[in-house]
């Protein structure tokens, strides 16, 4: 059964204009999604184990690095890291 406060939110809410509706519903799907959100990466950080045997990600990394050819290589700007922004696209 629907609860009386329940009965007059919804009252309240057909009474308010339609920006305002969106706007509600916006923040109770924020609300929702950071709820889960951060259900599901608690229950996902609980279920973590470290793995000593693991290479680490730079290790990884320089390994993907090292197949690339040298031809590859030379054209990434040398200030990309400065300038991702303009070099994106």
């Amino acid at each position: 059964m629907v609860s009386h406060q329940l009965l007059e939110l919804e009252q309240s809410i057909h009474n308010l204009s339609l920006e305002d509706k969106l706007w509600l519903l916006d923040k109770i799907f924020e609300q929702v999604r950071g709820t889960s959100e951060h259900e599901q990466e608690s229950n996902h950080q609980q279920n973590l184990q470290y793995d000593e045997r693991a290479k680490p990600i730079w290790e990884i990394a320089v390994e993907i690095g090292a197949k690339i050819p040298d031809s590859e290589w030379e054209k990434v700007p040398s200030d990309l890291s400065k300038n991702f922004d303009l070099y994106q696209g």
